[in-house]
This record gives C-alpha cells, sequence and structure tokens, in this order.
C-alpha cells in the first residue's frame, strides 16, 4: 500500500472513511470548504466518497456524476471499494440518483480490458437498486454521433422512464440499430475490435508521454497522468501558468482544449490544469504539436520565475 501523506486535507478527509463511521454532528463551515475544495481539485476517486459522506445528509444534495473507468481527464478506474461505498450510500434525499457515465467502459489502449465490479449488481445487494442510472454508447467504438447508446437501470426506474420515452421519441434508428448488431456481434467479437482501436490509438498517446518525459519531466515543472486507457492525459503545468501555455500555443498554430476545462464552470483555480487530447490527429502532427505544447510549458514557466 502507498504511503498516505498526511496534510489538513488529507487529515479531514481520512477521518470520515465510511458512512458507517459517520458522526451525526455538526461540522465546521472551515472543515466543510476544506473537504469541496479537495473534491473540486482532484479528478481521483480515492476521496470521493469520503467528500458524499459528509454531504449525504443534505437533503438538498441530488445526486453524482461518474466516469468510472478512464475518468475524464485523469484517466482514473475507480475501485471495488470505491464502488461498494457508493452503492451502500444512504442519502438523506429520497430521490438522490448516481449517474454511472460507462463512456469508456471497454477502451483500453495498452493491456487488455480490464474488470470491475458491476454498479447495479452492488446497489441492489444494499438496498438501492433505483438509485442508480448507468450509461453507455457505442459512439466511441463505432461511429461518433451515430452510435448506439443504452442504459441500464432497475425494472422500476425503466417502467418509469418508458413513459417519458414513449412522448418523446417517435421512433428509432432501427437500420443504424441492425447494422451494429451484425458488425458488433457480440462480446468476444467487440472485445477483439478494440484491439484494433488500441494499435491505433497507443502510438499517439506513447509519442504525448514519451515527449513529456524527454522535455519536460528532468526539469520538475509539471506533472501528468499516465493512462491505460480513455481519452486524454491530464497535465498540471506550474501553478499560474496553464492558460498562458494554452496562449502560446495557439500563436504557435496548436489549438488545444481550453485550460481548466474539467472543473466546474472551466474555473481552475490554480490555473494549472490542462486537458490533452490526442486521439484525432495522426500521429505525425501530434509529435509536432506535443513539442510545441513543451516548448511553451518551458516559456510559462520561465515566464512565471521571472527569468
Amino acid at each position: 500500500m502507498a504511503k498516505i501523506i498526511h496534510n489538513d486535507t488529507v487529515d479531514v478527509l481520512l477521518e470520515r472513511v465510511s458512512i458507517r463511521a459517520f458522526k451525526d454532528e455538526a461540522i465546521g463551515l472551515d472543515v466543510l470548504n476544506t473537504i469541496e475544495q479537495a473534491a473540486q481539485n482532484t479528478a481521483s476517486s480515492q476521496y470521493l466518497n469520503d467528500w458524499s459522506a459528509i454531504r449525504i445528509k443534505d437533503p438538498a444534495v441530488k445526486g453524482i456524476w461518474c466516469v468510472p473507468k478512464y475518468s475524464n481527464p485523469e484517466g482514473i478506474i475507480y475501485s471495488k471499494d470505491t464502488i461498494v461505498r457508493m452503492a451502500s450510500m444512504k442519502p438523506a434525499a429520497p430521490d438522490f440518483t448516481i449517474m454511472w457515465d460507462n463512456a469508456y467502459c471497454i477502451h483500453e489502449f495498452d493491456g487488455d480490458y480490464v474488470e470491475f465490479p458491476d454498479i447495479l449488481h452492488q446497489c441492489k445487494k444494499y438496498g438501492n437498486y433505483d438509485m442508480v442510472y448507468e450509461f453507455a454508447s457505442t459512439s466511441k467504438i463505432t461511429f461518433p454521433g451515430d452510435g448506439v447508446a443504452c442504459m441500464a437501470t432497475s425494472e422500476a426506474n425503466l417502467e418509469d422512464f418508458e413513459k417519458w420515452i414513449g412522448i418523446q421519441t417517435i421512433s428509432y434508428d432501427k437500420v443504424n440499430q441492425q447494422r451494429h448488431v451484425l458488425y458488433l456481434q457480440n462480446r468476444a467479437h467487440t472485445l477483439k475490435l478494440m484491439k484494433k482501436h488500441a494499435a491505433f490509438m497507443k502510438p499517439k498517446f506513447e509519442a504525448v508521454l514519451s515527449t513529456l518525459d524527454r522535455e519536460i519531466a528532468p526539469l520538475e515543472i509539471a506533472s501528468w497522468s499516465h493512462p491505460k486507457g480513455g481519452y486524454f492525459v491530464s497535465f498540471d503545468a506550474m501553478p499560474g501558468t496553464a492558460k498562458r501555455t494554452l496562449a502560446l500555443c495557439k500563436e504557435a498554430g496548436v489549438a488545444m482544449t481550453a485550460a481548466g476545462a474539467t472543473f466546474p464552470y472551466g474555473i481552475d483555480p490554480n490555473d494549472s490544469n490542462i486537458r490533452i487530447a490526442p486521439s484525432f490527429p495522426p500521429v505525425e502532427d501530434v509529435e509536432k504539436a506535443i513539442a510545441v505544447f513543451c516548448t511553451c510549458v518551458k516559456m510559462s514557466a520561465l515566464e512565471k520565475l521571472g527569468v
């Protein structure tokens, strides 16, 4: 087990490791603000449920939206412990809902398919079967914007959902559905197809990561994720330099996702996080773009340091 680094924020979170251990007593505003700040500044699920356990007694909290596998942007895969703790939550709001956005459920580009616990069965086990809606789509498997979406939830939720969808939707694209049935065939064939995707995607991520390791790592001015799947690399530049880095990139002809795009309202309080998405361009263009990016990271860091 990795060594836990103790500081004020981490210690506050560690004191409340589960709902079952939660003490029914008032929490100071300073403590609450600390926990919320920690939750906003990490894409990791490690302390996600500790934050939820604190706020779960507030009936105004109606739900949570999660990307449990290769989460955007850090590529985190929720642990079994996190999934179980989420499934066993006892929120104050009777209509509290977990939106389980499983967009990258089979999107490994390095290694074999990674299994993890099914949230629906876990929720049913802990008496919360109606609390979760799981979503997925083939849009990142077949054709973006032309995929087939699916939803999994309890029978009661499905019965209620059918009342609304029957009014909202006249019909479905049955020809497209049939195309997907014939093309994807079954689980084994679909996973085989994703191996072809992986062969296409992996060189692009390797180009990004190898360049960052060579150009930026020795300088110790930034850190970044090393995902095994999904579509993104999360890059944390020197605080106060993310926007300037991307402005320099734009001047050099490299367009990237706006700094702090994955934060609430797009506001990164540290002006540090940049999401790198190398999936679309050819490998040759990725190599050129990441070289420009590294140069801009260095330039913005030098400006920040007043060098």
